[in-house]
């Protein structure tokens, strides 16, 4: 998807500010009340982050006001079977000024490019069975939906 508004920017070295601009402003990625404030990483943190050749983090800015207008990120996972790897779409995120359906879309597109570029030709994403408007992101653009048997569960070291 072309946009004639937004152009799409994949992070990489020397975009660590990025990261914590995006956590500074966390509560407008979202409904605008639904997502609090978050420490950013630190600067050593921030330098994995975007250095990280299997992490794949993809912003849409504004071309009018150079803002962020919504993100992407994931991680490419291996598997044991199949194929090796796979796109795991961690979190989306769309600025609560910004059309959600046209920049999600254009986002989604922009990591499945970068996938293909790395020979990945699968993902998958999560999204709450109470989220009803990230669902819809993912089932806007087509992707299939689980079982409803499958269950996520949060694990802590």
């Amino acid at each position: 998807m072309v946009s004639d508004r937004y152009r799409l920017h994949r992070l990489r070295q020397g975009d660590e500010w990025v990261l914590a601009t995006l956590a500074k402003g966390n509560a407008r990625f979202g409904a605008g009340d639904d997502r609090p404030w978050v420490p950013p990483l630190s600067n050593d943190e921030a330098a994995d982050f975007v250095s990280d050749p299997r992490t794949v983090c993809v912003v849409a800015i504004d071309m009018g006001t150079n803002h962020m207008a919504g993100f992407v990120y994931g991680g490419v996972l291996y598997r044991r079977h199949t194929k090796l790897q796979h796109l795991c779409v961690y979190e989306i995120g769309i600025d609560i000024d910004h059309p959600r359906p046209e920049v999600s879309k254009l986002l989604l597109e922009g990591i499945g490019a970068e996938a293909r570029q790395m020979g990945i030709e699968q993902g998958f994403a999560f999204a709450s069975a109470s989220d009803p408007d990230t669902r819809a992101i993912y089932e806007n653009v087509g992707a299939m939906k689980g079982n409803d048997t499958e269950i996520l569960y949060g694990l802590k070291f």
